[in-house]
Order: C-alpha cells, then sequence, then structure tokens
C-alpha cells in the first residue's frame, strides 16, 4: 500500500504574535525573533494504492484532512532601506513543532464490505525562505508582504492496525502573507501576520 499525492495542500493562517530584537532601529537591520499563533495544515485529496496477494491495483476513496494547532516558529532576517519609507527584507524560518491530523478512514469503494484503513498525517520540519517589501509608516511601525517558497515533511500512519509509519513526502510550495510590526520599546517590537502556502 503506497500514499497517492494526487493533490497535496498544506496552509497555514492566522494571527502570529512575539517580541523580537532588531540590530538598529527604523526596521533597519539584523533580527531574531520566535513567534507563536495559530495553524491550520490541510491535507487535501490524498488516496492510497493497495495490491491484495497480486491482484491488480485497487484505489481507495479520496479524503481531505485538517489540523489546526499552536506552532513555534524560529525566524531570522534582514531588512534593507530602499528608498523614502520603503524597505525591503529577506529572511528565513522553521517550524520547531510537529503537527499532526486526527485519524481519516479509507476504504476500497470497488470491493463490496471493504474493510478500512484509519490513517493519520504528520506534518514536520516546515522551512520557508521569503522576501518582505514593506513600507514603513513613521518611526515605529511597518506594514508588509511576504513572498516565498516553503518546504515540509509529510508522512503517514496507520492507528488501527500494526502498520508503522511510511512514505514521508517532502512538500512544497508558495508562501504568501501580510504583516504588521510595531516597536514596543527600543530593539523590541511585536507583531501580527497572516500566511498561507499553496
Amino acid at each position: 500500500m503506497k500514499f497517492k499525492k494526487s493533490k497535496l495542500l498544506l496552509a497555514c493562517s492566522g494571527l502570529i504574535f512575539s517580541f523580537v530584537a532588531f540590530a538598529q532601529s527604523q526596521f533597519v537591520g539584523a533580527y531574531g525573533q520566535i513567534s507563536t499563533g495559530y495553524e491550520d495544515n490541510r491535507v487535501s485529496s490524498a488516496q492510497l494504492i493497495g495490491t491484495n496477494y497480486g491482484g491488480a491495483p485497487n484505489t481507495t476513496n479520496s479524503v481531505n484532512i485538517t489540523s489546526s494547532s499552536a506552532p513555534l516558529v524560529l525566524g531570522l532576517g534582514y531588512l534593507f532601506p530602499v528608498q523614502n519609507n520603503f524597505t525591503l527584507g529577506f529572511g528565513v524560518d522553521y517550524s520547531a513543532l510537529t503537527q499532526e491530523t486526527s485519524p481519516t478512514t479509507f476504504y476500497y469503494p470497488s470491493i463490496k464490505n471493504s474493510p478500512t484503513f484509519n490513517y493519520k498525517f504528520t506534518i514536520s520540519n516546515r522551512f520557508n525562505i521569503f522576501i518582505t517589501p514593506g513600507y514603513a509608516i513613521g518611526q515605529d511601525k511597518l506594514a508588509y508582504t511576504k513572498l516565498g517558497y516553503s518546504s515540509q515533511s509529510v508522512q503517514y500512519s496507520q492507528t488501527n492496525c500494526c502498520s508503522s509509519p511510511s512514505n514521508k513526502a517532502q512538500v512544497s510550495g508558495y508562501v504568501l502573507g501580510l504583516g504588521y510590526k510595531q516597536f514596543i520599546t527600543s530593539g523590541l517590537y511585536g507583531f501580527v501576520e497572516a500566511n498561507e502556502l499553496t
């Protein structure tokens, strides 16, 4: 039995709050950040293909699975001044926590009284690299967009029988986001950010 990936999408969206340190003021320079918030993962159109004792391969039903949780994201980056109030940032971040979906049921529609197989999906090692064009509002506020590339591992494992985790796939996509940062004190700011991975 193997994992058929006809369409696999992972999305994370919501609000992320954190406090970070800038090397320089006015949103220019190197930064490091730790953040958390809300994350929604979706695995779409997942199917299994199985062969029974050398027979013709059979395909299961197609399922969509979601999982919501709080991530822990570690990031580094650098912001450059461009012209007037415009900035351009480059950054990377890493999601340090593993996310799991609830078990979902697969069966073979072409087989009468088909047995059912429950599987869960595990999403881990998400790594993003991105640019952040921004616009400074005054001395202590910054609105920005986020454009980048994301990669993460997706693995499935059976929960109602005896198979070990298998078929780990590396899934990639593009990150699109909007954000707002505001200094709280010298060297510390908070931010709110919404991202989608497609």
